[in-house]
C-alpha cells in the first residue's frame, strides 16, 4: 500500500530507538524526509548514520531536550532549515514514570511532566502554523495505556497520559478545519530500552528477582500473551500520519496486545 506521504517532512522526537527509531525507518521507506531528536548526541548521530544506511533516506538530527523549550525551537527551526517546513510530527520523547503513589517524588514527576505533556504540546505549538498554512498536517503523540486504565503502580505515567489524551482530543477538534490530523498511540509493555530502565521498579512490583521473570509476568496480563516490538508501534504510526488514514482524527489507538479490558 502506497501510504501518499513520499516527500513529506517529519520529526520524529526520541528518534535514537525503539519506537521513534523504528518510525523514523518506516518513513523513509516510504519517501518521507525525516529529523529525528534525542538527548544524547552521540546515540542520535549513530543511529541518523544506521537509518541513513539502512533506507538510503534523507535523515537529519538534532539534538533536543524536551523539557526546555529552547532546545524545542531549536529542533524546529532544523527542521525548517533542513528540511524547509514541517508536515508531519511525531512526538515520541518520554519517560514511564512507575511506582506506587508512597513513592513519587515531585521533581520526578515535574520531569515526566515538562517532558511529555509540556514538551509535546510546546513541539505542535511550533509547528502548527506551517501545517495550518499548508492545509495539512499529522501530529501522533506516543502516550500510554495507564491514561484510559490506571494502574496504581503508574500513578504518575497515569496522570500525565490522562492529560495528553485530553489535549490529543481538544486539538485535533480545533486543528481538523485545517485538515491537520491529531491522533495518539497507547503503547503496552513494549521491549524497549524505557522498559529496561524501569525494571528494578518492575522487579519489586511484581515480586521476582529477574528482569526476564518481570517480562514474563508482564506479558501475562495481555491476550496475546507477549510484549510488542517497537516496529509494530510504528506501524500504526506511520498509518497515522499517511494519506490512508485522512478520515482517522482524535482517536487514540491502543497497542498493547490486549492489555487494556475497557471499550475505548
Amino acid at each position: 500500500m502506497d501510504l501518499g506521504i513520499k516527500g513529506r517532512r517529519a520529526i520524529v522526537t526520541g528518534g535514537s530507538s525503539g519506537i521513534g527509531f523504528e518510525t523514523a525507518r518506516q518513513f523513509l521507506e516510504e519517501g518521507a524526509r525525516v529529523l529525528i531528536t534525542g538527548r544524547n548526541q552521540q546515540k542520535l548521530e549513530k543511529a541518523r548514520d544506521d537509518l541513513a544506511k539502512r533506507t538510503g533516506g534523507e535523515v537529519h538530527a538534532a539534538v533536543a531536550d524536551m523539557t526546555k523549550e529552547s532546545d524545542i525551537a531549536k529542533m524546529v527551526e532544523t527542521a525548517k532549515q533542513k528540511l524547509g517546513g514541517v508536515d508531519i510530527l511525531v512526538n515520541n520523547a518520554g519517560q514511564m514514570y512507575s511506582g506506587r503513589f508512597a513513592s513519587i517524588k515531585d521533581d520526578e514527576l515535574k520531569t515526566q511532566l515538562e517532558t511529555k505533556l509540556f514538551g509535546f504540546m510546546r513541539a505542535i505549538r511550533a509547528v502548527y502554523p506551517m501545517m495550518k498554512a499548508q492545509k495539512w498536517g499529522r501530529i501522533v503523540n506516543t502516550i500510554g495505556g495507564a491514561g484510559k486504565e490506571p494502574d496504581p503502580y503508574m500513578f504518575g505515567s497515569a496522570m500525565t497520559n490522562s492529560a495528553l489524551l485530553n489535549l490529543t482530543k481538544s486539538l485535533s477538534e480545533e486543528f481538523g478545519e485545517d485538515n491537520v490530523l491529531v491522533n495518539a498511540i497507547c503503547p503496552g509493555w513494549v521491549a524497549t530500552d524505557l522498559w529496561v530502565r524501569n525494571t528494578e521498579g518492575m522487579k519489586k512490583e511484581f515480586g521476582v528477582a529477574s528482569e526476564a521473570e518481570a517480562r514474563k509476568i508482564a506479558a501475562k496480563k495481555n491476550s496475546l500473551g507477549r510484549m510488542g516490538k517497537p516496529e509494530e508501534l510504528a506501524n500504526a504510526t506511520v498509518f497515522l500520519c499517511s494519506e490512508r488514514a485522512s478520515y482517522i482524527t482524535g482517536v487514540a489507538v491502543n497497542l498493547d496486545g490486549g492489555r487494556l479490558k475497557g471499550l475505548w
